[in-house]
């Protein structure tokens, strides 16, 4: 193993208590010995110098000299004037009997339990997570949805306001923080939400998370009784839906159609349900509006009804054909029961893990305290350094050029489609969005996932997204793609069909 990549010095490790009858010399050498044999001590690690060992163990020196020769000598450790004393890269044979081993060690053998059958495990075990840890696809293969362009971030402008954070007069962003969020973040986000989305609210209505996941996680938990009927857009965003599995309440899928959730026949099948999840501004995946009426009706049953609507401001910023339209949570009937939901990490980079919830003024103290008590808070560095982002106004001009650059790659994924794929793939106009929900000219949509997958091109089926009627389609991304990449890609995948 090369000097630069050694394990780092071991400085403490527990050995347990000696057994009665049996010496300090003996007790080192044992617990050492079989910290090499199970790996807690790998190849290559450095131990510390006999003085700190022994000052340490509350040991004499000279029992840690004898301790780490006898080691030595039976090839468990290497020791070379320079590098100090190291685990050996080879080790003997685990059944060596010497002076101080009288039995043979076996390495354990790691056994699990079975997870107890509590509902949560029972419901989690049912599903397979969007955000599970075999759900990461390394790499970046044409045409894989829901992801955007990191390459067009302002990676040395953000390290300069990074930097910045980090001087001796502001370390406190290096502490912990109010739990709503840090309050230059959260007027931020309202200056923001006033001008982009229509939303006139004070910053102290507004809450900053990890994830709009995390936000319907507490609405799930706060509004909703185990049991109690949840509205869900079919075809919809498979994570809120997997949410609400687990967490035990009734989801209703309502159908969406060209103008969005179907509000007549949402109240027809679960007139009396506590929340509703809706995508308004660009529906996930299908990415039409839901209709000026509907939003009126929604708005109506939830104030009548006394119910909360989760409003996932899903891709509203990437508007391509006109200025964004305004947020349901903008209407002025949406005060009191619209949650507007929000999130960074595609306006930005994923990694950010910065969202926010506009909260009605009834709800801003238990979410609080709920976000509290679950994660204390957002990471505040982060915080402040979007905080700063947004207020000098680099995080407008960000979007907008993302917006731009967006636009013209959809332009080409549409030229692509209409040359390559006539007769095999309908993809519809694409007004907005990093993604498009595409039709099959036929019915076998696992084959063609198949297909395109051995041919190094990544979609996600359409029947992921839907739980009653499951069209055969595909859900296609462009967003991290230039042109040249969309027109190969695209001609890889009328190779990979037609053959």
């Amino acid at each position: 193993m090369p000097r630069d990549k050694q394990p780092p010095l071991v400085v403490f490790m527990p050995l347990g208590a000696p057994e009665p009858g049996t010496t300090l010399q003996r007790w080192l050498y044992d617990g050492l010995r079989e910290a090499i044999l199970k790996g807690r001590l790998p190849a290559g690690s450095k131990l510390p110098g006999t003085r700190v060992l022994a000052s340490h163990y509350g040991l004499a020196r000279g029992t840690v000299q004898a301790a780490y020769q006898q080691l030595l000598s039976e090839g468990y450790l290497d020791a070379h004037t320079g590098s100090g004393t190291r685990v050996s890269q080879v080790l003997p044979g685990v059944t060596l009997e010497s002076g101080y081993v009288r039995r043979r060690i076996v390495p354990s053998v790691e056994t699990h339990d079975p997870p107890p059958q509590t509902p949560w495990i029972e419901r989690l075990a049912a599903i397979k997570p969007v955000f599970g840890r075999r759900s990461v696809i390394p790499g970046l293969r044409p045409f894989f949805p829901h992801r955007g362009d990191v390459q067009t971030f302002p990676v040395d402008l953000w390290r300069k306001l990074h930097i910045q954070q980090l001087r001796s007069s502001r370390m406190s962003a290096l502490l912990d923080s109010d739990p709503a969020g840090l309050p230059a973040l959260r007027q931020a986000v309202a200056g923001y939400l006033s001008i982009a989305r229509g939303v006139q609210v004070s910053a102290d209505r507004v809450l900053i998370l990890s994830s709009v996941q995390q936000g319907l996680d507490l609405c799930l938990r706060l509004l909703v009784q185990p049991g109690e009927p949840v509205w869900m857009e079919d075809p919809g965003y498979p994570g809120a839906r997997q949410l609400m599995d687990v967490t035990g309440v009734n989801r209703v899928d309502v159908p969406v159609d060209q103008h969005g959730l179907d509000v007549d026949e949402g109240i027809r099948r679960a007139p009396r349900a506590r929340l509703a999840y809706v995508t308004p501004s660009r529906q996930a995946p299908l990415g039409s509006e839901l209709s000026p009426a509907r939003r009126l009706a929604l708005l109506r049953w939830a104030n009548t009804q006394g119910a909360y609507i989760f409003e996932d401001d899903y891709d509203s910023e990437y508007r391509f054909i006109a200025k964004p339209i305004p947020a349901l949570r903008s209407l002025a009937e949406a005060d009191r029961s619209v949650i507007l939901a929000g999130t960074f990490s595609k306006l930005l980079f994923p990694a950010i893990r910065l969202a926010y919830l506009v909260l009605p003024a009834s709800l801003v103290e238990s979410f609080t305290r709920a976000a509290a008590l679950t994660a204390r808070h957002a990471n505040s560095l982060a915080q402040a350094v979007l905080a700063e982002f947004i207020s000098e106004g680099h995080f407008d001009r960000h979007v907008r050029q993302k917006r731009k650059i967006y636009a013209s790659r959809a332009e080409a994924f549409a030229e692509a489609a209409h040359t390559h794929w006539r007769d095999l793939i309908h993809v519809p106009d694409i007004r907005a969005g990093m993604d498009i929900a595409c039709t099959l000219a036929h019915e076998d949509e696992a084959g063609t996932c198949a297909r395109l997958g051995s041919a190094g091109i990544d979609v996600m089926p359409l029947s992921n997204y839907c739980v009653e009627r499951k069209p055969a389609g595909l859900v296609m991304g462009f967003a991290p793609y230039d042109e040249r990449a969309i027109q190969d890609a695209a001609q890889a995948v009328k190779v990979a069909l037609q053959r």
